[in-house]
């Protein structure tokens, strides 16, 4: 597994070609995970000593470390963390269909390493001199967003067998045990969180308090599709944060068009969320 990262990944391959990275590391993905299923598929007292050293969970996040720097190493930089991200939704899937806490487990610490990705590259890094509209940042983040929203669909479910995780945890692990229990909310926020920057950073400031406005609009109504409490107040906060621009800035700064138009997509999306809010005054209450 250690050398893995000094001379596997290290490797260059010829264009047009299959990378040596690739089927040099896959097979011990494969071998990690074998020992894994191995391990955790006996009874019987022979593999007591194994089972005492957590074996078979080690190997378990040897594969999928493994897995994650192979992809660093092979895709485009921008694209990593989409890589990353299509990655959580396998995991959780994983955790959903066999009920094991370790792909969960993996699964929201994959998701910080998202965080830390988008953050410290992504969005720190110019993106002025790509090819194309493919290798831009707004696809990748765009695509990593949609990704984790699709990772709800397996969240949901993940978060009553997450019940039964220890609370006497502090510190990091306290951390990890919270968002292990509410996977959905973690998901959700680091969803928000990447795309709100997305739009501040790529779209001209006139257009940013009509962006979050939309997405605010798009967070309600997605509060609304699954009866989420805090899905509903960040939406609201979203808008209150766009009211509070508009009010201290963007009367100030913006002219022409750029001004009416966010005069008049703020005023849209009050609207409708207030006529949505009278409408499922009931089931908002009930639920949310």
């Amino acid at each position: 597994f250690a050398r893995i990262f000094f001379v596997n990944l290290a490797a260059a391959g010829e264009p047009g070609q299959i990378s040596p990275r690739v089927w040099t590391v896959v097979p011990l993905v494969l071998a990690f995970f074998y020992v894994f299923w191995r391990i955790r598929g006996q009874p019987d007292a022979a593999y007591d000593f194994d089972r005492g050293l957590r074996v078979a969970e080690v190997h378990c996040f040897f594969g999928t470390i493994a897995f994650a720097a192979l992809m660093r190493a092979e895709l485009d930089a921008q694209w990593v963390v989409t890589g990353w991200a299509a990655m959580i939704v396998l995991l959780l899937a994983l955790a959903r269909q066999w009920k094991l806490k370790i792909f969960l487990a993996q699964g929201v610490l994959l998701g910080a390493a998202v965080l830390g990705r988008g953050v410290l590259y992504n969005f720190l890094e110019p993106s002025y001199f790509t090819s194309g509209i493919w290798s831009s940042r707004p696809a990748a983040i765009g695509v990593t967003v949609g990704l984790l929203f699709i990772g709800l669909v397996f969240a949901f479910p993940l978060r009553s067998k997450a019940e039964g995780v220890e609370r006497e945890a502090n510190g990091v692990a306290q951390t990890l045990t919270a968002f292990i229990r509410r996977p959905e909310q973690f998901l959700f926020f680091l969803a928000v969180l990447l795309l709100t920057i997305l739009l501040t950073l790529d779209l001209r400031s006139g257009m940013v308090t009509l962006a979050w406005g939309g997405e605010a609009v798009g967070i309600f109504l997605l509060a609304l599709a699954v009866g989420e409490r805090s899905f509903r107040l960040t939406g609201l906060g979203l808008l209150l944060l766009c009211v509070g621009k508009i009010v201290l800035v963007d009367v100030w700064e913006l002219h022409g068009t750029d001004r009416y138009l966010t005069l008049i997509g703020l005023g849209m999306a009050l609207l409708l969320v207030s006529a949505l809010y009278t409408r499922y005054r009931e089931a908002i209450h009930r639920y949310l």
